[in-house]
C-alpha cells in the first residue's frame, strides 16, 4: 500500500473523512522518528526509533528486519502469540516541543478495515497508554477476574475458555468493526510494548523481570529447594496424622452402609495449625520456582500468584512476631495469669453450674419440678462436675511458660489453637458430658417418644417406613389405653428434663460462641490480605480491575495541541480484595445463625463447632508445578 499522506489529529469535516484510533504510549522518543506497532485489531504502536539508530527500519522492505531483530529474544517468543504476530514498521511521527502527542504522522500502512482509504482523508484521534516495564509487575486487564473462586483459578480475558467458545455462537449479535475496539489483545499489545521496546535498543541486555527485592529474596529462598523431599514427607506425615481415625461415629441409616469417622483434625486444632504451616512449607517450595521462571504472556495471572505469595509470607512473619510478643508476655507474667486463669475457671466452669443446678432443684419463682427426677438430674449432673474437678490439676505458672515458649516458636496462630484445645479438650469435657446427658433424655423423651410416636397414637397415624410417609391407622383400645397412660407420664415428666437440657444447652452454646471468636481469629490471621491492602495504597496498577478513559483537552492555544485520551488502571476495589472474609463471614453466620441454632435446640440435635476446614482458604495444587516436575526441568 503506498503511503498515506501526513496528516494530524483533526476532526473530520467531509463525508470523505475518515478517523482512525491510534494507542501510543506515553513517554516516547520526542523529535522524528519512525513508529513500529501492530495495525490488528487496532493501531497500536508499540514505540518510536530514530532514523538514524543501528536498525534501519525506515524503508517498506524492513519488516523483515524488524522481525530478525526480535527473533533472538526469548522472552518476546512468549509473548507473541497473545499479540498476534511480530510488530511491523508502521510510518514517521514528528513531534514539536513539548508535544505529548505527535503532531504529524505518516502512516505507511493502512487498517485493513478502512475501505477505499487512498481515496479518503484520515484524521487520527489518538489515546495514551502507560508502557509499563517487565520488573513493575503493572498490567493491563480489561476486567477484574472472578473473586468467587480462588487465586490459582482466576481466569483472565484472554484465557477464557467461554469467550473463545462465544466466538462459534452464531446466534449471537456481533457488533460492526469490532476489530477497531480495545479488547484483551490490544490491551496484551500494551503490556509488551515495552519489552519490545527494550529488546529493539538493547538487544543484549536482557531485561529485568521482578523487583529487586522480590528477586533476591526468591533466590535466597531458592536455597530451601534442597529441602524438597523432606517437605513432602512431612506433608504424608501431618496428612495421615490429621486424618487419624479416632473412633466411629453411629449413623442411622439402612443396613450396610459404612460408619463415619472422627478424625484427629476434627478435634484438634492444634493438628490442624501443624497441617497449616506444613502446607504453607510445601506452598513456598513450589511456588518459589514458579515465580522465579516468570511467564510473560499471562502476566496478570503471574502477579497474582506474586502477591498471593508475599501475602503469605507477610502474614506468617508477622504471626512470629505477634506470638514472639504474646509469649514474652505469657512467660513474664505466668504466676499472676496462673492465678487469675484458676479463679475464672472454679467460678465460671465449676461453681456457676453447681449454683444453677441447686437453684433449680429448689423449685425457683414457683416452677414445680418432678422432685425424684430433679434430684436425680441434680446428683447425677453435681458428680459429673465434682469427678472431673477432682481430676484436672489447678493451671499451673508452669503452664503458661510453655505457652509462651511455643507461641515464640510457632506464632500466634498456635497459641490460638492450643488455647482452643485446652478450652474444648480439657476445661469443659464436663460441661460436654452433662449437655450430652441431657441432650439424649430431651430428644428420646420429648422428640422421639413423645412428640412422634405417642402423638401420631393420638392422631391415628402411622410412619410407613418402606414408603417413607405417614398413614392413617386404627389402633386397638389396648393400644390407645397404653399411648395415654406414657404420654401422661411423659407430660408430667417432660418439663424437668426440658429445664436441665435448656441450661446445659445454654452452657454449651456459650462454649461454642468463644470457640468461633477463635476459629473466626485464627481464619483472619490465616487470610488477611496484608500485602494486597499495601500494593492497592502504594501501587494500584498492580492490582488492575479494569480500564477507564480520561478525556485531556489542552489550555493552551488552539491548535498548538489536539484533545486526546489516556487509558487509565481502575484498580479492584476493596471488596475485591477482602472476598475472603465475605465468604467466610458467610460460613460463619450461616452455621451460627440464631434461629438454626435455636431449632437445633428444640429438636435436641447435636450442637457443634463449624468445622475447621470449611472455614480455611489454603493455597490450591492448581497454583503449584510438582516437586518431582520442577526436579526434571
Amino acid at each position: 500500500m503506498p503511503p498515506s499522506s501526513t496528516t494530524t489529529a483533526t476532526t473530520p469535516k467531509s463525508p470523505e473523512s475518515v478517523s482512525v484510533s491510534i494507542f501510543w504510549p506515553r513517554g516516547t522518543y520526542r523529535g522524528h522518528g519512525v513508529c513500529y506497532g501492530w495495525l490488528k485489531p487496532a493501531v497500536c504502536v508499540a514505540g518510536v526509533l530514530d532514523e538514524r539508530g543501528d536498525l534501519d527500519i525506515t524503508t517498506l522492505d524492513s519488516q523483515k528486519a524488524l522481525s530478525d531483530a526480535l527473533s533472538h529474544s526469548p522472552l518476546w517468543k512468549a509473548v507473541q502469540s497473545s499479540c498476534e504476530g511480530n510488530p511491523i514498521p508502521l510510518g514517521l511521527c514528528e513531534f514539536s516541543g513539548v508535544s505529548t502527542i505527535p503532531t504529524s504522522l505518516k502512516l505507511w500502512m493502512l487498517p485493513p478495515n478502512i475501505p477505499d482509504a487512498e481515496n479518503r482523508t484520515l484524521s487520527f484521534s489518538f489515546v495514551l497508554y502507560r508502557p509499563h516495564a517487565p520488573e513493575s509487575l503493572r498490567f493491563y486487564v480489561m476486567s477484574r477476574p472472578d473473586v468467587s473462586r480462588s487465586p490459582s483459578s482466576i481466569i483472565y480475558g484472554m484465557d477464557d475458555p467461554y469467550r473463545k467458545l462465544s466466538k462459534y455462537d452464531f446466534t449471537r449479535s456481533k457488533p460492526r468493526h469490532i476489530d477497531e475496539a480495545l479488547n484483551d489483545t490490544v490491551l496484551n499489545q500494551m503490556n509488551a510494548s515495552s519489552l519490545v521496546q527494550k529488546a529493539l535498543e538493547h538487544p543484549n541486555i536482557s531485561p529485568k523481570l521482578l523487583p529487586t527485592t522480590a528477586s533476591f529474596l526468591l533466590a535466597l529462598a531458592s536455597y530451601l529447594a534442597s529441602l524438597s523431599n523432606l517437605s513432602l514427607w512431612l506433608s504424608n506425615v501431618a496428612a495421615n496424622v490429621t486424618n487419624l481415625p479416632l473412633f466411629p461415629i453411629p449413623t442411622y441409616g439402612r443396613l450396610g452402609d459404612r460408619s463415619k469417622y472422627l478424625l484427629l483434625k476434627d478435634i484438634s486444632a492444634t493438628v490442624q495449625q501443624f497441617d497449616v504451616r506444613v502446607e504453607q512449607m510445601v506452598f513456598f517450595l513450589t511456588q518459589i520456582a514458579t515465580l522465579q521462571r516468570q511467564n510473560t504472556k499471562d502476566i496478570a495471572n503471574y502477579s497474582d500468584r506474586y502477591t498471593n505469595f508475599f501475602n503469605t509470607a507477610w502474614l506468617i512473619m508477622n504471626d512470629m512476631t505477634i506470638g514472639f510478643a504474646f509469649g514474652a508476655f505469657l512467660s513474664e507474667n505466668n504466676i499472676y495469669l496462673a492465678e487469675r486463669a484458676n479463679a475464672l475457671v472454679q467460678d465460671l466452669l465449676f461453681e456457676l453450674p453447681q449454683t444453677a443446678l441447686f437453684w433449680l432443684d429448689a423449685w425457683p419463682a414457683g416452677l414445680k419440678l418432678n422432685t425424684q427426677l430433679s434430684h436425680f438430674y441434680v446428683t447425677t449432673l453435681i458428680g459429673v462436675i465434682d469427678t472431673w474437678k477432682s481430676i484436672i490439676p489447678p493451671l499451673a505458672p508452669s503452664l503458661f511458660t510453655t505457652l509462651g515458649f511455643l507461641s515464640s516458636i510457632g506464632g500466634f496462630t498456635l497459641l490460638l489453637s492450643l488455647i482452643s484445645d485446652l478450652l474444648s479438650l480439657f476445661l469443659t469435657v464436663h460441661l460436654r458430658v452433662g449437655y450430652e446427658l441431657a441432650r439424649v433424655v430431651y430428644w428420646a423423651a420429648g422428640v422421639k417418644l413423645g412428640g412422634g410416636l405417642l402423638w401420631g397414637v393420638f392422631r391415628g397415624k402411622r410412619r410407613n417406613v418402606l414408603r417413607n410417609r405417614t398413614d392413617t391407622w386404627s389402633y386397638d383400645i389396648d393400644q390407645l389405653l397404653f399411648g395415654t397412660i406414657l404420654f401422661t407420664l411423659l407430660a408430667f415428666l417432660f418439663p424437668t428434663a426440658l429445664v436441665y437440657y435448656v441450661l446445659f444447652a445454654a452452657l454449651r452454646l456459650a462454649t461454642l460462641l468463644f470457640q468461633a471468636c477463635i476459629e473466626t481469629l485464627l481464619a483472619f490471621m490465616h487470610h488477611f490480605p496484608l500485602f494486597a491492602l499495601m500494593l492497592r495504597v502504594k501501587d494500584p496498577w498492580r492490582l488492575s480491575g479494569g480500564v477507564y478513559f480520561n478525556l485531556h483537552v489542552p489550555n493552551g492555544p488552539s491548535g498548538v495541541e489536539c484533545a486526546y485520551l489516556s487509558l487509565e488502571n481502575q484498580p479492584i476495589p476493596l471488596s475485591a480484595i477482602f472476598f475472603q472474609y465475605v465468604e467466610l463471614w458467610k460460613r460463619l453466620a450461616k452455621h451460627y445463625n440464631p434461629l438454626r441454632l435455636l431449632f437445633q435446640v428444640l429438636t435436641g440435635q447435636h450442637l457443634a463447632s463449624i468445622p475447621r476446614y470449611s472455614i480455611r482458604y489454603a493455597p490450591e495444587a492448581a497454583d503449584t508445578v510438582p516437586l518431582s516436575k520442577q526436579k526434571t526441568e
